[in-house]
């Protein structure tokens, strides 16, 4: 019992699945097709059944207003001669060729065929048990009535119709009706699918703009409203809402990127001509540097023995470099802006 159950909720998950990945325009044609078929089916079930009672009413009144025309016509005028029955053949003939109807006539007492109509029958040669009434055999709806016959005795008359034409004609009925059934439900499938595509143009026409925005990225765009006050004009005012902020955080992230680059600007070019102005006083102190210290490399760089000449070239050199201290330390004193890049040594001797 739970395998069966697990299986029933499978299934109707999976159908239910199935028909959630069938588009919306079939699901809206398919749902008013289908209930166009159940509404016609049951107008087509109750149309049926009330054509088939009135078409069989209306053949057994016939056949009962047939069978009425022969007793009138017939009891108490017919006449037994010996064991023959005096029949008016050709009217029973007439009668019998206007319904394709078959009429016999049988002696009451010992059921032998007296007269038919038509002549040599292949059905019916057995009279009937009953003496009255009405039952089917054979495909034929068949009545018995009891007539008189002279000088004295009874005859049963059997009067048969062929259910064929009733069958026939119902089957016809219900081949209309079933025509009608389905013809319907397929006009319904074609008027829901025409009707859909009217009702979903104006989501094919919001597709379209979308479209349109993410292939030019211009959220600016207007986008297309219905007439109709209804959800999708609500979903149009939605997406155009969103569109517009979209829009204006565009362009704030824009004017903050602006400003960015301003600042950046203005800051490259501060900066700029502080470091061109400390590049050039290093060129400066550079070549400075570089023409008072040209001699004291010379001297450290002269030969040993030279050297060795005495106290006279030593105090020459450290009064040469007592001088080159001065100028720097003046040098320094007349740009302050240099002491602050003066090696520490230097620094030093300046102090």
């Amino acid at each position: 019992m739970a395998s069966l159950d697990s299986f029933i909720r499978s299934a109707a998950r999976a159908t239910y699945s199935a028909y959630r990945s069938v588009p919306i325009r079939w699901r809206l044609a398919g749902g008013s097709a289908a209930l166009t078929l159940v509404i016609l089916a049951s107008f087509a079930g109750i149309v049926g059944v009330l054509t088939n009672r009135q078409v069989r009413t209306q053949f057994n009144d016939q056949q009962t207003s047939a069978v009425s025309g022969l007793v009138g016509e017939f009891n108490g005028k017919l006449r037994m001669r010996g064991t023959a029955l005096a029949c008016n053949r050709t009217k029973l003939n007439d009668y019998a060729s206007a319904e394709r109807a078959e009429i016999r006539f049988f002696d009451s007492s010992d059921g032998y065929l007296l007269c038919s109509a038509p002549p040599d029958p292949k059905i019916f040669r057995v009279s009937p048990q009953q003496n009255a009434g009405t039952f089917n055999q054979g495909g034929y709806r068949v009545v018995v009535r009891v007539l008189n016959v002279k000088p004295v005795g009874t005859v049963k008359l059997l009067y048969a119709l062929p259910l064929s034409d009733v069958d026939q004609t119902l089957a016809r009925v219900r081949v209309f009706l079933l025509l009608g059934v389905v013809g319907g439900a397929i006009l319904a499938l074609l008027a829901g699918l025409f009707v859909s595509a009217r009702a979903m143009s104006p989501i094919v026409e919001l597709t379209d703009a979308a479209r349109e925005i993410e292939r030019t990225r211009d959220p600016s765009q207007q986008l297309p409203h219905p007439e109709a006050e209804d959800e999708i004009a609500e979903l149009a005012r939605t997406l155009e809402s969103m569109l517009g902020a979209l829009d204006s955080a565009r362009s704030d992230t824009q004017t903050m990127l602006d400003r960015q680059r301003e600042f950046v600007a203005d800051a490259s070019h501060e900066l700029r001509t502080p470091l061109t102005s400390v590049l050039a006083n290093l060129e400066l102190l550079t070549e400075e540097l570089t023409g008072e210290h040209q001699h004291p490399d010379d001297d450290r760089h002269a030969p040993l023995d030279q050297q060795r000449d005495g106290g006279d070239e030593q105090e020459s050199a450290a009064s040469h470099s007592a001088s080159h201290s001065s100028r720097v330390r003046k040098s320094a004193r007349k740009r302050p802006h240099l002491s602050r890049i003066l090696p520490p040594s230097r620094a030093a001797g300046r102090g």
